[in-house]
Formats: structure tokens, sequence, C-alpha cells
């Protein structure tokens, strides 16, 4: 197998160049304006793959780094916005909440599939007095 020509891998690296340097734009953007860093938010951002991030060591250790300082410091707003930690009582309010919805959706469709037992009944006989029709 031949190696490439000189302009072949010239015009690769300086695709692989550009394509880090927009990640590394689209990491400074994504940190300055507090948004959360991940690897596919990276990637969304500048237009890149995940496989392309992950595959450069630079780029994985900057976003693992900026991600893990995100995590460490909240956001300003955050605490007065977030509701406290839920206690167990409220948990079971809301998984009893939860079950009665789902019980109602459950009878909600036990009814529909009734309806449409009689709909499909009623067309069925609607098909038959049809085929006995014979017009004069």
């Amino acid at each position: 197998m031949s190696a490439l020509p000189e302009h072949l891998r010239q015009a690769a690296a300086a695709r692989t160049a550009a394509a880090e340097d927009k990640a590394r734009r689209a990491l400074r953007r994504l940190a300055a304006a507090r948004e959360p860093v991940g690897f596919t938010a990276v990637a969304k951002a500048a237009g890149v793959s995940t496989d392309f991030l992950y595959r450069h060591p630079e780029l994985r250790v900057q976003i693992e780094r900026q991600r893990a300082k995100l995590r460490s410091s909240p956001h300003p707003s955050a605490a007065d916005d977030e509701p406290v930690a839920s206690s167990s009582a409220d948990v079971r309010l809301l998984a009893r909440k939860l079950e009665e919805e789902r019980g109602a959706r459950r009878r909600e469709v036990a009814e529909l599939h009734k309806a449409l037992e009689v709909a499909q009944g009623e067309n069925l006989e609607l098909r038959r007095r049809l085929e006995r029709y014979e017009p004069t």
C-alpha cells in the first residue's frame, strides 16, 4: 500500500488543526456561558464528532477538566432556584400520585378498548347489511 501524497497529508493535517481550533473555541464559549460541558455538547457546538474529541488527548483532558470545574462550583443562581433536597415523605407522595395517574390511564385505555370493540362490531354489522343490500 502506498503512502499518501504530501498534498493530501497537508490537507488532512490542516482539517485536523481547524477542527481542534473549533473544538477549543467551542469549549471556551460553553465555559464562559457556564453551560454544561461534555463531549457531546462540545462536539455539537464545534461541529465535530465526539469520536474526534475522544481521540485527541489534549482536548479530552481540557473537556474533562472543565466539566469537573463546573461540577465543583455551582451556578450562582442555582442555589436560589433549586428546591431543598427531597425528603422520603415527598418521594412517597410523588410515587403515590404517579401510581394514581397510572391507574387512571389504565382505566382510560380499557374504556377506549371497549369503545373500539363496539365500533368495530357496528362497522362489521354495517358491512354485512351493505353486502345483503341489492339495488333495484
